[in-house]
């Protein structure tokens, strides 16, 4: 990040058009912000976006909303929350070896998100990306974990075999290293 600005995590919601990642990275472009990281997706026709930014230190928070949230049409206006962020906010980092990528996979019900995320609460598993989807009857987790406060791979590994046979789920635990590996597509 560039001297002398302040931080923002900034999420937009809108229904999907064309062109919104353009409008909105030139908002910020406008006012002068620095785009430092993005999360986009389009969820059942809307579209959702998370940005971490950077602004000179006197362009104002109202400033910020009113340039972005001016990047929406009459049809298609951007929902914008904007958190600044706290000045001994750090970014989390995580090593190497305590990246996991845990997945779940079930027949579709109610409560599925919020009983695979439970275990990783009782057990102090941080989930620090999930993607989820539905095809056909099957309901399909993946979730990006960090098991630092974990003391025993092995003992994670037979709590959540004991969960995933109590609750009717298929749970793989790997890591993050290894499922990058047998996932990768590789274009020659």
């Amino acid at each position: 990040m560039l001297a002398n600005r302040k931080e923002y995590i900034i999420s937009i919601t809108s229904q999907d058009r064309v062109g919104i990642i353009h409008d909105v990275a030139s908002a910020i472009s406008y006012i002068n912000g620095d785009l430092a990281d993005m999360q986009q997706q389009v969820l059942r026709g809307y579209f959702t976006m998370i940005l971490y930014v950077s602004f000179p230190a006197d362009v104002a928070l109202k400033e910020i909303h009113k340039t972005i949230s001016a990047a929406g049409t009459d049809q298609e206006p951007l929902e914008v929350s904007i958190k600044a962020l706290l000045e001994n906010t750090a970014e989390q980092i995580i090593s190497e070896e305590n990246r996991y990528v845990l997945t779940a996979d079930g027949t579709d019900r109610i409560g599925f998100v919020a009983t695979v995320t439970k275990f990783c609460k009782d057990n102090n598993i941080n989930v620090l990306d999930l993607t989820t989807t539905v095809s056909g009857d099957r309901y399909i987790m993946i979730l990006f974990v960090d098991l630092s406060t974990c003391s025993s791979i092995d003992d994670m590994n037979e709590k959540l075999q004991f969960f995933a046979e109590s609750t009717d789920l298929n749970m793989v635990l790997q890591h993050h290293d290894i499922f990058k590996a047998t996932n990768e597509i590789k274009i020659f």
